[in-house]
């Protein structure tokens, strides 16, 4: 015979309330699942925010490097204006010379007496004879004034031009300055917003960096594995003094002008500290010139303190500590360029550095370098925008 079950008070209990939560469960769920549902619409908004930042951040870049290239064409304006002021110049001097030629020759004749010509014609053949040869003195002596004038007016206006040229150059150096600081900023404030949302820029960088490759616009696009070759970072002769100077009379530089010790108490001029500095360490001039505008703006900052002089690239001074050994222009440039010839030390395929909290690859020992150097995204976009904007392409 089949046996019922009993069912004692307790279980009966238990099951009716057990029932009675089932059917709560629920009502009770719908704050918390309304809850999650807030937090992850917050998160999506956040992590758009991300991506409307890093939209923005490429932008500011590409419009940086189209200053670049007007910068460039502004240069070389200025340098053709340079030429017809030149030019200008020598057709003035040419015009000057035929001038004082022409009045010392009247001095030496006396002055002419039209009147006095003509008078003392024999006969009407020679009058006719006097008055040409009259009328050719006198359209010479206009020609000679007036090529006079007219040089004198075009080496004016040739001026002015090379002299407008020369603002609207150093105005747009300052813009490309504002927005280069600025994009160091936003990759700052872009960080610490992917970070709060455990995103990793380096990896966004990474990414939009591929998507351009793939898209045919290799380059144009920071991508923080691969900053600088090793060949445009290791050509030590890429400069010789005399390209140093140029390239630093070119941006008006105090350091065109600069004379100092350098590191063994030689009287050295900064071109020839960053060449010796260069050879000594193999390392490029360029990539030292760069350093030097990256860390104190040195090259285009037009009335730099002490300090930037004494901290020029940022040898010895890191976030937490200032060894005092390293201070001073001369030990600047050579332990500058020694740090980043020995900062290449260690790389191998595959290493992996932590920088600002996102994991960087480098591709070769230069871009290592300079993370090493210089341990934040933002400082080494800084490094790649003013490379591409002093010599082209830093990966070329």
């Amino acid at each position: 015979m089949r046996r019922r079950s009993r069912m004692t008070v307790p279980a009966a209990f238990l099951l009716a309330a057990a029932l009675l939560a089932g059917v709560a469960t629920p009502a009770a769920a719908a704050p918390v699942d309304a809850q999650i549902q807030q937090k992850e619409a917050e998160r999506q908004a956040a992590l758009a925010e991300v991506a409307q930042l890093q939209a923005q951040l490429e932008e500011q870049i590409r419009s940086y490097l189209d200053l670049v290239a007007r910068i460039d064409q502004a240069r070389q304006d200025v340098f053709d204006a340079q030429g017809r002021v030149a030019e200008a110049e020598l057709e003035l001097e040419r015009a000057r010379e035929a001038f004082n030629a022409r009045a010392a020759e009247l001095y030496r004749s006396g002055r002419v007496d039209y009147l006095e010509v003509l008078l003392s014609a024999d006969s009407v053949p020679d009058l006719f004879q006097r008055i040409d040869y009259l009328f050719f003195v006198t359209r010479y002596d206009t020609r000679v004034v007036e090529d006079l004038t007219v040089a004198k007016r075009q080496r004016a206006f040739e001026q002015r031009e090379y002299e407008d040229r020369v603002v609207r150059l150093e105005q747009m150096r300052i813009e490309a300055e504002a927005r280069r600081k600025a994009i160091e900023q936003a990759i700052q404030d872009q960080q610490a917003r992917a970070a709060a949302l455990g995103e990793d820029i380096a990896e966004l960088m990474r990414r939009r960096a591929a998507e351009a490759a793939r898209g045919g616009t290799p380059g144009r696009d920071f991508a923080p594995d691969t900053i600088i070759s090793d060949a445009n970072f290791r050509d030590a002769r890429s400069m010789s003094v005399s390209d140093v100077q140029a390239f630093l009379e070119g941006l008006s530089s105090t350091l065109a002008t600069y004379r100092g010790r350098d590191y063994a108490g030689r009287e050295r001029t900064a071109a020839e500290m960053i060449v010796d500095a260069a050879i000594a360490w193999n390392v490029s001039p360029k990539v030292i010139l760069v350093t030097l505008q990256k860390e104190q703006s040195l090259l285009e900052d037009r009335s730099p303190s002490q300090y930037a002089y004494d901290w020029a690239m940022g040898c010895g001074k890191t976030d937490s500590s200032t060894l005092t050994q390293y201070k001073g222009f001369g030990n600047q440039i050579w332990y500058g360029a020694r740090a980043l010839d020995r900062n290449a030390d260690g790389w191998y395929p595959g290493v992996r550095l932590t920088i600002d909290g996102s994991p960087v690859f480098p591709t070769n020992a230069s871009t290592y370098s300079l993370y090493r150097y210089t341990p934040h995204l933002h400082g080494n976009t800084s490094f790649w925008m003013l490379y591409w904007r002093y010599f082209g392409d830093p990966v070329s």
